[in-house]
């Protein structure tokens, strides 16, 4: 938000150059803040637009690969999806380039089938998306491969020019914004390959240097555990998988003069790739190549974003076959794929909404439940409150809900960063959140590190109704 509101000028207080640089998601947020200003509609709105096209792309792509029940299966349990729910309303850069990457490809597969005219002008339009998701989020790159494997034999030289002239614009124009802005044409490539060596406290350290190598190689379905839907997505993956391996075998043997791979058997070998293609270079980038200085941290979930469509599409496609293979008669044979799929889909997508033992569902997720921000904002609307403190995580989140959610401003006084209990005077007012929730970790470990005990002559005077947030007036 702050790049965005300072775009394209370079911010003047960076924290990490790395997130001011990604102008792909800046640079939409601060057309939309030009409408709403610093506000709740501006910061979600891209990540939503972002989150539906993603669903629509899923969707598209599974119906024109398998039909409608894959396509339409695949787009409802991937919106289910605890990580995915909480993460499509928050202004990072990790799922709007899986839904701009996701969105090429299901063009790419439209294209390949022959169902879009006017061919050249929808290439112009998939290398504008490939370029948009590389400026959004720079590794995305490692699935763009897949795009030019679809339309192997399908397009021409001249063709591929009008997919890559996109691209390769997008490229030199960043170089010149960076070299211009900030002096180094490739400033964000700098940042973002430095990731690793950012500084981290020891008990998170220890969670990704110099570990053994196959906790590199596991890190994706050892994370993928940890979720309450860990078992349902942990299945679609492995089922991709092992239709990928499947097509490879059948393709050896074609290529060695044996009976060609099906139609079908191709399709599904198509997600293994796509995971295949992110896989290999975050792996030999997060640990695998030099374990005491990973590029990147593994066990961050939304680094996966991009192979999430690939697995669920894959998944769900191989058990659609898998219904359709088994030996009925004519009657059952018609519904046995709908009903192997719906499920294992209605079992992913109940363990993700309400959870299992040991690993609550999202619903009760107060990161999806609480209103205690905006409840905030209501008080201090009608407060009269003319300076209030918080502690320097808040303090950074605070000024979105000095406005109303579509921009208006309703308050007028003054934010200050709380260190200790000395520093506010009497009659100013002290704000403390998500101390032991998930809502705001680093929220609630600031608020204690700040203000580990209230002083007695402190007044509350509002504790919000999920009782997350506190206010104090100092006595």
């Amino acid at each position: 938000m702050d790049a965005a509101r300072s775009f394209p000028s370079r911010p003047p207080n960076p924290i990490f150059d790395h997130q001011y640089l990604r102008i792909g998601l800046t640079a939409p947020t601060a057309l939309v803040m030009k409408v709403f200003g610093y506000s709740e509609a501006t910061y979600h709105a891209f990540p939503i637009a972002a989150a539906l096209l993603l669903f629509g792309s899923v969707y598209a792509i599974g119906r024109l690969l398998f039909g409608r029940l894959v396509g339409a299966v695949s787009a409802v349990l991937l919106g289910c999806v605890g990580i995915v729910v909480v993460a499509g309303t928050e202004l990072l850069p990790d799922l709007p380039a899986t839904a701009l990457f996701t969105a090429a490809v299901a063009l790419t597969v439209a294209l390949r089938r022959g169902l879009l005219g006017h061919r050249r002008v929808w290439l112009v339009v998939i290398g504008v998306l490939l370029g948009w998701s590389y400026l959004v989020r720079e590794f995305i790159v490692f699935v763009w491969p897949l795009v030019p494997v679809l339309l192997w034999r399908r397009i021409g030289l001249r063709d591929s020019l009008c997919l890559v002239t996109p691209v390769a614009l997008t490229g030199v124009g960043e170089t010149a914004f960076n070299a211009w802005l900030y002096g180094d044409p490739l400033a964000r490539l700098h940042a973002g390959s430095g990731l690793g060596d950012l500084p981290s406290r020891p008990e998170v350290a220890k969670t990704f240097h110099d570990l053994p190598l196959w906790v590199y190689l596991w890190r994706l379905p050892q994370q993928l555990a940890t979720l309450p839907e860990g078992p349902g997505l942990l299945l679609l993956l492995a089922l991709t998988l092992a239709a990928g391996a499947v097509c490879a075998v059948r393709l050896v043997r074609a290529w060695r003069g044996g009976a060609q791979a099906g139609p079908d058997t191709r399709r599904a070998g198509v997600f293994a790739l796509w995971i295949a293609l992110l896989w290999v270079p975050l792996t030999l980038l997060g640990g695998v190549l030099n374990p005491a200085h990973p590029k990147l941290r593994l066990q961050l979930l939304r680094y996966w974003y991009p192979v999430f469509p690939a697995f669920v599409l894959g998944g769900v496609a191989a058990l659609w076959l898998l219904g359709r293979a088994v030996r009925r008669p004519a009657r059952a044979r018609a519904l046995a794929p709908a009903v192997v799929v719906c499920s294992v889909a209605l079992l992913t997508t109940g363990l993700a909404v309400l959870g299992r033992p040991g690993a609550p569902g999202w619903a009760g997720s107060p990161r999806v439940s609480s209103d205690a921000l905006p409840e905030f904002r209501s008080w201090l609307a009608r407060s009269g409150a003319r300076t209030v403190w918080a502690d320097t995580k808040l303090y950074r989140v605070l000024p979105i809900y000095f406005v109303s959610r579509t921009g208006h401003r309703v308050w007028r006084g003054r934010l200050r960063p709380l260190t200790n209990a000395t520093g506010p005077a009497a009659g100013d007012y002290v704000v403390s959140y998500s101390v032991g929730s998930d809502a705001c970790p680093r929220c609630g470990d600031a608020a204690k590190a700040a203000l580990p005990g209230v002083p007695s002559t402190w007044r509350p005077v509002l504790t919000t109704r999920d009782h997350l947030l506190h206010v104090w007036q100092v006595g």
